[in-house]
């Protein structure tokens, strides 16, 4: 799969069949021809606009037929999608859009309605498309016209960039990471392409339900994958276990994908376990999952859940859990994110020394995989890891949030953990502080199970006490009505280490 094929191959499958069902969005289906059109009809405006290729073409990716469409689109024009938080304020969105110097934006009309986007558009040269959310014919418009030449051209990225993400800034400010058409294509390389066994192309019938953010790595992923795959999509534009448990029973889902926080969300719900007949498998990733987490949800549903690990350098995930795997190895290798996928090889190393470590030794995680561009080598990640003697890896915590408490190390996932133990405490997050006698300190902040709001830090710090080693204790625990999450539904580190410093 080329660079250039990677949005041809979209766009063609498109034609395979028009009229048949693309996008479900709010009990409404929006055909093929739809988002053909969407495709064809963002192309057209780039080209009439002098929107050179290699262009930036900030978009606020709301889970939506319309923005997934319009993705696709900047795609096919050979230009580079900067996907915006559609959760931001207003006013936040417009910070990133100046950072990126952004003089091509893709939004809604009600996006657009916006005193301060409004602004932004007006205050410099802008080229502003507007999305009807209505989907009807003819949903295409310029909010805002700018025509660029020699003088005028947008930002670009360097050649080969489909797309610039936000990493998830679980630990801090979300940073840019630029992912190459080639890494994609790579990490989608085994996908049929749309088309059958006689090679013809095909739809596939049975449609993907997503329900991760677009603006994130793993909702990207899917969406991608999927139409690639030329199979319909199910759009949740948030995670509703109601509405993901309805659509799972109403398209029959055999396999689909939720994080960990989703995972919580199903077990704390009194839903029918009937609802998830269908399902053969669950795919879970973007953060660790908590074994007793797996085992209690694959024992009340009867669904085994396929942990997997990857990062947004990597354009989805290097290993996990298969069925045959499960299978296999499933008792004896609860905790584990599985093992490296085809074409991805896997190393621990030491932190110190740099040299590479022996079976059941932690270290830092190196990936090398065919997701990488010709020339790369082993890339370090910041995880703590180890692989065991039958290939398994384990991760164990982030080696950029370890804490060092006066000499003595401490990984936070560690002590959350323990903090998870209790009774009352449903999630929490521990994160260091700095500390002027002994360089970092651990603090916590936990969510607390319905119907346990009496439990104050007093009663929590003395439980720790008896039930962690002393410098595990986190020396402030806040309990909070709900843990701060980023779009992919982790615990934002950075928001929790706010709770202590204001």
């Amino acid at each position: 799969m080329t660079e250039r094929s990677f949005g041809q191959i979209m766009r063609s499958n498109c034609d395979i069949d028009p009229q048949a069902n693309a996008m479900e969005f709010a009990g409404h289906w929006h055909d093929w021809a739809f988002v053909a059109e969407t495709i064809d009809g963002v192309a057209e405006i780039l080209k009439q606009q002098g929107v050179p290729e290699g262009a930036q073409v900030a978009l606020i990716c709301r889970n939506q037929p319309h923005s997934v469409a319009a993705f696709c689109a900047v795609i096919c024009a050979g230009c580079c999608v900067v996907p915006i938080n559609p959760f931001s304020s207003p006013e936040k969105m417009v910070t990133d859009l100046a950072e990126l110097q952004a003089s091509i934006v893709i939004a809604t009309e009600t996006d657009w309605q916006s005193p301060a986007l409004q602004d932004y558009a007006s205050s410099r040269a802008v080229l502003c498309i507007s999305l009807d959310e209505s989907c009807s014919a003819g949903h295409l418009s310029l909010a805002h016209p700018c025509v660029f030449d020699d003088s005028t051209s947008p930002p670009q990225q360097s050649p080969g960039v489909a797309v610039l993400i936000q990493s998830s800034g679980t630990t801090g400010k979300p940073k840019r990471i630029p992912i190459y058409a080639a890494k994609l294509s790579a990490a989608y390389s085994n996908i049929p392409a749309g088309r059958g066994e006689s090679g013809q192309a095909k739809l596939k019938r049975k449609p993907a339900l997503i329900t991760q953010p677009l603006v994130h790595i793993g909702g990207l992923f899917w969406i991608v994958h999927s139409l690639l795959e030329a199979r319909p999509i199910s759009l949740l534009d948030k995670f509703n276990v109601e509405q993901w448990a309805n659509a799972v029973e109403r398209h029959q889902i055999r396999v689909c994908s939720l994080v960990p926080t989703m995972i919580n969300m199903v077990l704390d719900s009194d839903l029918p376990t009937g609802k998830l007949e269908s399902l053969l498998c669950i795919r879970s990733g973007t953060a660790p999952l908590a074994a007793e987490t797996q085992q209690t949800f694959e024992e009340r549903f009867d669904v085994p859940i396929l942990p997997t690990y990857g990062a947004t350098e990597f354009a989805g995930a290097v290993c996990g859990w298969t069925l045959p795997l499960k299978k296999a190895f499933g008792a004896s290798k609860v905790g584990s994110v599985g093992r490296a996928y085809e074409g991805v090889d896997l190393r621990v190393i030491d932190r110190e020394t740099g040299a590479e470590l022996a079976a059941g030794e932690t270290g830092i995680l190196h990936v090398r995989s065919r997701q990488m561009l010709e020339g790369d080598d082993w890339i370090a990640t910041t995880d703590l890891a180890c692989i065991d003697a039958d290939d398994f890896v384990w991760l164990s915590g982030r080696a950029d949030t370890a804490i060092n408490r006066g000499g003595f190390k401490i990984i936070p996932a560690d002590v959350a953990v323990i903090l998870e133990r209790h009774e009352a405490v449903k999630e929490a997050s521990v994160v260091g502080l700095d500390d002027p006698r002994l360089g970092q300190v651990p603090v916590a902040a936990v969510e607390l199970v319905d119907g346990q709001k009496a439990l104050n830090e007093a009663v929590l710090k003395a439980w720790a006490k008896e039930n962690m080693t002393s410098y595990f204790v986190p020396v402030r625990i806040a309990v909070v009505e709900a843990l701060p999450r980023t779009p992919s539904m982790k615990v934002s580190q950075a928001e929790v280490r706010r709770l202590f410093e204001a």
